[in-house]
């Protein structure tokens, strides 16, 4: 006998009268999936999702077994191999799934065969009710294959899936090996073929139920003990040290890679952290230890992120705690965070009145900067920053009020305004550069322009101030669009009183004469000749300074700066006109930031 010429209609007898169904002398009933369907959904939320797989598995291989005993004895096989090949046939015939052989190798006492299992009832039934999960799911057929397989060839042999469609593979195919030269990894399902009386497995869920009991009974008592703590206005640093020591496991809660608060347990898990951090990577366990993460959100705003680290995993007991204390430390960062917004909002609106000269009564103004520690009586000047893209603004704002504390800082008219107290020239200089090289160092994908206005003796004549800042900030953006600069009030103050005090067709005059071929060039051709012209002289001619300045090449620059003298009534090879140049592209770039 061959597996091929197995045919249901020589294998079923249906009684129309009685109507009862055998297959090999076998009785069987017509059960539709759907019906199964429910049955093994109910069983997963009866039994939990492992012991539902133990007793698919053992329904699936007692089906198998009886298969192969009842078709070994009906049929004088031809070899071993057709005995083998017919379990898929006869699984196929009984509707439960289509099985392609692939592999079949037998070797004394080794068999080994794989196969693709198609139109498996467990699959289809698994994906119209649940998602994709991340293990196989065909529990019935694995079970099948395993105790037909054991019962034809006389030596135990388990079946597991390779690949599955319940965890979004393509196909499910399914390998089957002696338990002797199986892998070890797969062995392990072997405790799911043990028996289990159904005494102990409510036992066991009675056990479960009673530890979870406790474990909810603990986590309350000790979100009370954390709330307590709220209550009486404890720092969160503290808050976060109960929490450590009744775990015994490191705490931190971050923001934006900044540590909010901390507790280590252990100062080899304070390093990992760091590294962790430092490598930018995202990794649930690193060097023997579980970084385990819990975001603390309110209203769909995100205030923090909780790390556990520990040598092992939270088990369920302090998984329910740390929920818990979740909820201690989503309020207390909540309360925390709408004080400061509240504070913020009044000290912005205190300086942006006092930028615009809306408040002009000496004692409102004296008892506002009292409050928010500002010295009406020192020089200032303001800096202001714009950044691109402008919803990066509000990463800088959260680094500068972190890494300068001390500074009056706030946000008007799309920029970022520093309030700063000076004295001598040079020391607005270094702060400026200190400024863009901290930010970029930090935030290095944005580009940032800062500009930095005059020194101002009166609180009165900080609008002043301002406009020039504005003006400045605008002028470095339009000449360097594409990299982060930053210039400040004494670099043009002389190109900004001229602007001011001459008249303005004449300086229109004398820049279209000079450059206006050049201009109308560019903004006809999206071009870039006349900030290449504006580097090239501020570099005093220096082509390799220049070069690196645009990111060109020696030969690209030459190209360009041909076709600027070409288009321009510019001499670029003597002092005087490279003196009309640059006067003629400050005169531009000035009227249009003061138009603007």
């Amino acid at each position: 006998m061959k597996a091929n010429q197995l045919i249901l209609q020589n294998l079923i007898d249906i009684n129309p009268r009685t109507g009862i169904i055998k297959l090999h002398d076998k009785r069987m009933g017509l059960i539709s999936v759907e019906a199964l369907s429910i049955l093994r959904n109910d069983l997963i939320e009866t039994l939990g999702k492992e012991r539902t797989k133990g007793f698919l598995m053992r329904y699936g291989w007692a089906c198998g077994k009886r298969a192969a005993e009842s078709i070994k004895m009906r049929y004088d096989w031809e070899s071993l191999e057709e005995l083998i090949l017919s379990g898929t046939v006869m699984h196929t015939l009984e509707g439960i799934v289509t099985v392609e052989p692939d592999i079949l190798e037998i070797n004394d006492d080794h068999l080994y065969i794989t196969g693709y299992w198609k139109n498996s009832f467990e699959s289809e039934n698994h994906l119209s009710e649940n998602e994709i999960g991340n293990e196989p799911i065909c529990w019935t057929l694995i079970g099948y294959a395993s105790g037909y397989l054991t019962s034809a060839f006389g030596k135990e042999v388990i079946a597991y899936e390779k690949k599955c469609r319940g965890k979004g593979d393509a196909e499910c195919y399914f390998v089957a090996e002696t338990v002797a030269h199986c892998d070890e990894t797969h062995l392990l399902d072997l405790r799911y073929y043990q028996s289990e009386s159904m005494q102990s497995v409510l036992d066991d869920m009675y056990a479960e139920i009673e530890q979870l009991n406790e474990n909810i009974i603990e986590s309350e008592k000790i979100q009370n003990q954390l709330t307590e703590l709220f209550l009486e206005d404890k720092d969160i640093n503290e808050i976060i040290h109960t929490l450590g020591t009744t775990l015994g496991r490191s705490i931190v809660i971050d923001h934006y890679n900044e540590v909010y608060s901390s507790y280590f347990e252990w100062e080899e898990e304070r390093l990992a952290y760091k590294k962790l951090k430092a490598s930018g990577v995202i990794t649930n366990q690193q060097n023997g230890l579980f970084f385990e993460s819990f975001l603390i959100k309110s209203n769909k705003v995100l205030l923090g992120n909780l790390m556990v680290i520990g040598k092992q995993k939270l088990n369920q007991r302090e998984q329910l705690i740390i929920k818990r204390a979740l909820v201690v430390f989503t309020i207390q960062m909540y309360h925390q965070r709408k004080l400061t917004e509240s504070l913020w909002n009044k000290r912005e609106d205190f300086f942006d009145e006092l930028i615009d000269n809306k408040i002009m009564d000496e004692n409102i103004i004296n008892r506002q900067a009292a409050i928010f520690g500002f010295n009406i009586n020192e020089p200032h000047r303001i800096i202001v920053l714009k950044v691109i893209p402008k919803k990066m603004k509000e990463r800088v704002l959260h680094f500068l009020t972190k890494r300068f504390p001390l500074f009056d800082l706030f946000l008007k008219d799309h920029f970022i305004v520093i309030i700063s107290a000076e004295s001598e020239d040079q020391d607005i200089e270094v702060l400026s550069v200190k400024l863009l090289n901290e930010i970029k160092a930090s935030l290095p994908d944005i580009i940032l322009h800062i500009g930095s206005g005059r020194l101002v003796e009166s609180v009165y004549k900080l609008k002043e101030s301002y406009v020039d800042a504005k003006q400045i900030c605008d002028f470095v953006q339009l000449t360097y669009p594409t990299s982060s600069r930053q210039a400040t009030y004494k670099d043009f103050e002389g190109i900004m009183m001229f602007l001011k005090g001459a008249d303005h067709e004449e300086l229109m005059m004398f820049y279209m004469k000079t450059i206006g071929t050049l201009v109308k060039y560019d903004e006809a051709n999206s071009g870039s000749l006349l900030i290449t012209l504006k580097s090239f002289l501020d570099n005093n001619g220096n082509l390799q300074q220049t070069a690196d300045d645009l990111h060109l090449s020696i030969a690209g620059l030459r190209y360009r700066i041909e076709k600027i003298q070409s288009l321009s009534d510019i001499d670029l090879k003597t002092g005087s006109g490279r003196f009309n140049g640059q006067l003629a592209t400050r005169i531009y770039f000035g009227l249009k930031v003061m138009r603007n």
